[in-house]
């Protein structure tokens, strides 16, 4: 048997989708301003359901690919609009922790899906029962949404005023939604009365530039989305199988460890629903960060030592893998296209696994990969990993999402929120991509503590820029970076120009 990292082939598979995630954002600002928010969380949740029944009856991998590209287009579209939605219809104090349960309850969804995985993988095709029955959340979420009123305020900037106010009444249960539309009313009102605000198509994003707060926002909501990827997080959560293999857990075993990686993420994601409006969003991030340091920090150490006690393998001249990757069953399993071959009785070789013709599949055993390389300190790179999610989920995986959805004005929201979730998929791309690779040229350990000196130069970036949104209507966040920051700690950094509508009580 081998056990090996095919890493460009699997950074392929995952970027397939990833990159048309990045693509579906783009259109999705376009989709959003034309249709609004409740039409384009339908269109992405039809397509999502037409995806998975492409790629579970793919008769040939071009066919697949095709799926793979709806389902990520789909994704872009919901990935941006659905904190929108959220955002645009609830009041402030409201916001935050229900942006938070939307990460939460995509969570949820990666836990269910590390479920299905590890029922389906002994099966035969079991992967065509993996991606068909992502059918079924898409179709209860499209049934639900006809349900659903459009948002208020992308109605009022349309023109339908009344239905905005009746839908306003019907959210808030109260007739007393003045306050509400007087402060919608002079955004609009604002935006039409000068021609440096809102515009269509490519002047959207020209006035966006022209407008220094508007600017400074999209930098920090840009800067957002980039250093959640760039800290490593679905480099930790696509390969966290791999990572389990790699500090010694049986490749079945690594599939139900992943499952308790993805339960980790579920569980501590509560953290975030609770502390966001009780801490702050910037407290919160900076303490999410600060955890996942710590956890990055101990999974480089711990492959440092798992290296270090890991076995020896028997050098074959011929077929066996050579320099660094011979040297032990550890450097074998991480490095690319090398896996291990052999038996009990006559000892394990790291051979290059095109090498695995049927003359040479003979001299392989049945191995238990956690019997041959698992050392006692495998268990360090499990604490790493979970102490990782524990940092992350309650903050930096949500935060960016209900951060972005609240920092631009009306005008400028639709298009902003596709810049800024284009720029999330594009590093998650990026980052699947150069993960493995990044591992083999500087080992996982190298990797990790990468991972963690970016973790850092975001958390200082943070710390000096992000100003804190807590309670601030949608109104009046853009007022939070009419001032040049320079360097505003846990304030908002601005004094409002109207304090009596600062907050949205």
């Amino acid at each position: 048997a081998v056990v090996s990292t095919q890493s460009t082939g699997k950074e392929l598979i995952v970027s397939a989708a990833i990159w048309a995630c990045a693509v579906g954002a783009l259109m999705a600002g376009f989709l959003n301003k034309l249709l609004g928010r409740k039409i384009s969380m339908m269109a992405g949740a039809g397509i999502l359901t037409i995806a998975s029944f492409v790629m579970a009856v793919a008769p040939n991998w071009q066919i697949l690919v095709v799926g793979r590209a709806l389902d990520g287009v789909a994704i872009g579209f919901v990935s941006m609009t659905g904190p929108l939605y959220i955002a645009e219809q609830l009041p402030s104090d409201w916001r935050g922790p229900m942006t938070v349960c939307n990460q939460l309850l995509i969570t949820i969804g990666i836990l269910a899906g590390s479920i299905v995985a590890g029922i389906f993988e002994p099966v035969t095709s079991g992967w065509r029962w993996m991606l068909g029955l992502s059918c079924v959340p898409s179709t209860i979420m499209f049934i639900l949404f006809i349900f659903m009123p459009k948002s208020a305020r992308w109605l009022y900037f349309r023109g339908d005023i009344e239905l905005a106010k009746a839908i306003l009444i019907e959210l808030r249960g109260t007739e007393d939604v003045k306050a509400e539309m007087d402060a919608i009313a002079e955004d609009f009102k604002q935006t039409t009365e000068n021609e440096e605000l809102g515009g269509k198509g490519f002047k959207v994003l020209v006035n966006m530039m022209k407008n220094k707060a508007v600017r400074r926002a999209l930098v920090v909501g840009v800067m957002l989305q980039l250093f959640q990827q760039f800290s490593g997080i679905n480099s930790v959560m696509y390969y966290s199988a791999t990572i389990l293999v790699m500090s010694g857990a049986s490749s079945n075993k690594a599939i139900w460890l992943s499952t308790a990686v993805s339960t980790a993420n579920v569980t501590f994601t509560f953290i975030g629903v609770y502390g966001v409006e009780r801490f702050g969003r910037k407290k919160l991030l900076l303490g999410s960060m600060t955890v996942m340091m710590l956890g990055l920090t101990l999974l480089g150490i711990a492959f440092i030592v798992i290296n270090n006690s890991s076995k020896a393998m028997e050098v074959d001249g011929v077929l066996g893998c050579v320099g660094a990757a011979a040297e032990s069953c550890y450097s074998c399993i991480h490095a690319t296209d090398c896996g291990i071959c052999g038996t009990a009785a006559e000892g394990w070789n790291c051979i290059p696994t095109n090498a695995l013709m049927p003359e040479v599949k003979k001299y392989c055993g049945v191995m238990d990969i956690e019997r041959v390389c698992k050392t006692k300190e495998s268990w360090l790179a499990i604490v790493g990993l979970v102490l990782y999610i524990m940092g992350f989920a309650p903050g930096m995986g949500p935060l960016p999402w209900t951060v972005n959805s609240e920092i631009f004005p009306n005008w400028a929201r639709d298009t902003a929120l596709s810049l800024t979730t284009f720029t999330n998929w594009v590093c998650n791309s990026i980052i699947s991509q150069t993960f493995l690779q990044l591992s083999n040229a500087a080992t996982p350990s190298g990797a990790f503590f990468t991972y963690c000196g970016i973790t850092f130069v975001g958390m200082c970036y943070f710390f000096a820029f992000l100003p804190e949104t807590r309670g601030i209507s949608l109104e009046h966040t853009e007022e939070l970076f009419e001032n040049r920051l320079t360097f505003v700690g846990f304030t908002a950094g601005y004094e409002p120009k109207d304090k009596n509508n600062y907050l949205n009580e």
